[in-house]
């Protein structure tokens, strides 16, 4: 009992050491000292969380000090409890304590008061239509007895006139009186209604001489019809319809009044046209050759809302031109129509397997490798040909694709940022890849000839494991397809910018059927799922995420798959450090794995990011694994001059030779 005693004895002794070690200051001597403690104490009820005061006030634990924020502080700690009806709340006392490190400790002593009460509510109604003021009284919310509350009073007074505009009545006016008795501590609460004449739309006029766009299109837009009952929410739709074409700077909507005794209400169109005329390019540096991109395009073709232009790429890895022409919300369905036609070659790597039942194939390799000629000659052609299937060839190759596209596209957006998309597509294509000729293969016989007997010591062409790329090779290896494709995929977008976003999540899925036209007639199916997600794990920090998983299949033999479908990652997109399309799969990728991770380093417009990438692609899926991956690492810089440029430097494997990225906006 005595130790007990003495511990409090001495917290008691420490407790007033530290009091006397603090010195009370005036607020009008304080300048900015850093803030240590904020102590709320209450006379009698406590309402309020400290939690809450604490979090409403601008002066904070472990900041500087401001005399200019603290009074306003105090007004905003009133104001919160006068929300809640204690309007007789009372700062009681104010204490400023210096310690010894000339650190602040504030004291505030809060008295709430008692919670005033509703004593009346009334409506004041200018008109003569009983039955209106009686309905006007039932949508009240707020009633006698109730806790006093301004800001249900003011919630009350909105409800009332966006009910009465809703019902036509465009001028309506709706305003409260609020009598204060604090001998009582009651409120007693007034309305004042005047209707006005109930309205209905009359005609839209543009004030805009020089408006480009037709009249058509904008009428396309329009939620409401001459002579509909007025509704506010009808022009607010208008705008936004109209706001969502993407054709305007600003677009506002205006009700003048009208006419003494009218009940027409007129609607005024103000518009601002975006430039129509853009355009758009993008240099990009990799390992291999610079490249740019362009866009030409006119936003608002004829005046009819449509887009018509042109892409263009030049350079590797990809190069081409692609028409399009967009039409808007076709046949008033929302929904947005593109057709499109170009050719592009894209540069990359593929890797096959041998085809020695090709004669063609067969002949070169057997007289052009030791070791096949020596299968043949103790084997026989048969077991060659069966030995030889094992082989691959990897080598650079182009990809040109002719292609007719047709996409049907639609956008919701929502309140807080979220959009979904979705897309319908239907095109032909054509593609034909081949081997760059005057390059080499790198012919790989898989384990075939391992016999030990197989010693034939000569020095023909490819007993080097490389084959020079000749016309001959070009037309053996060359791979054609033609196939109708049709492609459905859904977007859920939070994102909070789409170049170089900080918080929120996209997600993206999509499912492929293609009918292959010639050869085999096969069928294909395709499906691809992407989730990306950016989380602000610091003041200037941002982690982002994503993750991709591809499958492909054909419904008659896998062998059969076309080459245009066969999947391939590596390079900017997907795994930076590693070369464009070198994580692949002999024989064709049929699924594959993409995971990417990023933390971005932000001060002012400059950056720095460190990433790690990891991706696979399997022939089966059955033999997708972990440590098949290949993972590429990294970091980059950042830049904003109103253009955001990125500068990355990633490697894989033994770090002896980076890969170079220069692009706009963040790799994902």
């Amino acid at each position: 009992m005595l130790r007990v005693f003495a511990c409090l004895g001495l917290l008691l002794v420490s407790g007033a050491a530290a009091a006397a070690a603090q010195r009370l200051v005036d607020l009008r001597d304080l300048e900015t000292p850093k803030v240590v403690e904020i102590r709320i104490d209450h006379l009698g009820a406590k309402p309020i969380t400290n939690r809450e005061l604490r979090a409403a006030m601008h002066t904070q634990v472990g900041e500087r000090f401001a005399r200019r924020f603290f009074r306003a502080d105090l007004s905003m700690i009133e104001n919160l409890y006068r929300s809640r009806g204690y309007m007789d709340v009372d700062i009681v006392r104010r204490r400023f304590a210096l310690d010894d490190e000339g650190r602040l400790h504030i004291t505030l002593k809060m008295d709430a008061g008692r919670q005033w009460t509703v004593s009346a509510v009334d409506l004041e109604f200018t008109g003569q239509d009983s039955l209106l003021a009686a309905i006007l009284r039932s949508r009240l919310q707020m009633g006698p007895d109730e806790v006093f509350r301004y800001g249900e009073v003011i919630a009350d007074e909105r409800q009332l006139l966006v009910w009465l505009n809703s019902e036509g009545f465009a001028h309506a006016q709706v305003s409260n009186d609020v009598q204060l008795d604090s001998r009582r501590q009651q409120a007693a609460v007034s309305f004042q209604v005047t209707t006005g004449r109930r309205m209905y739309f009359g005609d839209v006029s543009i004030d805009d001489a020089d408006l480009q766009t037709r009249r058509s299109v904008l009428d396309r837009q329009l939620t409401f019809r001459e002579g509909e009952l007025y509704d506010p929410e009808k022009l607010r739709r208008t705008r936004n319809n109209l706001s969502r074409t993407g054709l305007f700077r600003s677009v506002t909507l205006t009700t003048p009044l009208g006419a003494s005794g009218d009940s027409v209400q007129p609607v005024v169109l103000r518009l601002r046209e975006r430039k129509f005329i853009q355009l758009r390019s993008r240099l990009f540096v990799n390992n291999n050759e610079p490249g740019v991109s362009g866009r030409v395009q006119h936003a608002n073709f004829l005046g009819r809302g449509n887009r018509i232009g042109v892409d263009a790429n030049l350079g590797q890895p990809l190069q081409g031109l692609t028409f399009f022409l967009t039409e808007r919300d076709l046949l008033a369905s929302t929904a947005d129509l593109t057709l499109s036609a170009g050719v592009t070659d894209e540069w990359g790597d593929t890797r096959v397997f041998a085809d020695p039942q090709d004669a063609g194939q067969f002949d070169l390799l057997i007289n052009n490798y030791s070791r096949a000629k020596e299968l043949q000659l103790q084997l026989g052609a048969e077991e060659t040909a069966a030995q030889l299937s094992r082989a691959t060839y990897d080598y650079p190759s182009v990809e040109r694709l002719w292609k007719l596209n047709a996409a049907l596209s639609r956008r919701w957006e929502r309140s807080g940022g979220l959009a979904y998309a979705s897309n319908l597509t239907m095109n032909w294509t054509q593609s034909r890849n081949r081997p760059i000729a005057g390059r080499v293969i790198d012919f790989k016989d898989g384990g075939a000839a391992t016999l030990d007997d197989l010693d034939s010591g000569g020095n023909l062409a490819y007993d080097d494991n490389k084959i020079p790329i000749d016309d001959t090779w070009v037309e053996l290896l060359a791979n054609e397809a033609r196939a109708l494709n049709f492609e459905l995929d859904f977007q859920r977008d939070t994102r909070d910018n789409q170049i170089a976003p900080t918080h929120g999540t996209f997600v993206r899925t999509a499912a492929l059927y293609a009918i292959e036209l010639g050869g085999s007639r096969n069928r294909v199916f395709d499906g691809d799922v992407e989730a990306r997600n950016y989380l602000r794990v610091g003041e200037r920090i941002i982690w982002a995420q994503a993750v991709r998983g591809v499958m492909t299949g054909t419904l008659r033999r896998e062998s059969d798959l076309p080459q245009a479908y066969w999947k391939k990652f590596g390079g900017e997109g997907s795994v930076r450090g590693v070369e464009r399309d070198a994580i692949l799969a002999a024989g064709g990728g049929r699924g594959g794995v993409v995971l990417r991770s990023e933390l971005r380093f932000t001060a002012g417009p400059a950056g720095f990011v460190l990433f790690w990438d990891r991706a696979g692609v399997w022939r089966w899926v059955s033999q997708a694994s972990w440590g098949d991956m290949t993972s590429g690492y990294g970091g980059g810089l950042r830049w904003d001059f109103g253009i955001p440029l990125r500068l990355d430097l990633g490697w894989s494997g033994d770090m002896k030779r980076p890969e170079v990225y220069v692009s706009i906006g963040q790799a994902f």
